[in-house]
């Protein structure tokens, strides 16, 4: 399986509508592009464990496709469409999203 993964801070105030714009328009728009599952959590502030990186405000949203998708095909899909390119502007643009890593993962 092969995972994109993102992690963002995302400012205080606008988390609830992050979290919500998430649920009921990026993820329904973004997932589509050959995905298997699409999620959002959110990063753990309060320390349980040793060696355990607390952040504040931090977000991840992953994205799991098959072993044989080409991952350069999902982003020229949400490039080519207009309404979910819009949406992956949003991040940044509507809720401020900060300091946006990208990992892509593959599952062993």
């Amino acid at each position: 399986m092969k995972i994109l993964q993102w992690s963002m801070t995302i400012p205080k105030d606008k988390q609830k509508d992050f979290i919500r714009w998430f649920k009921e328009v990026a993820g329904p728009i973004l997932g589509v592009f050959g995905a298997k599952k699409h999620e959002l959590h959110k990063v753990e502030d309060k320390q349980a464990v040793g060696r355990q990186l607390a952040e504040s405000d931090r977000f991840v949203e992953t994205i799991y496709f098959d072993d044989k998708f080409n991952i350069p095909d999902y982003f020229e899909a949400v490039k080519q469409d207009p309404r979910a390119w819009k949406v992956s502007r949003e991040y940044e643009g509507k809720f401020g999203a900060t300091n946006i890593e990208l990992r892509v993962l593959k599952l062993q």
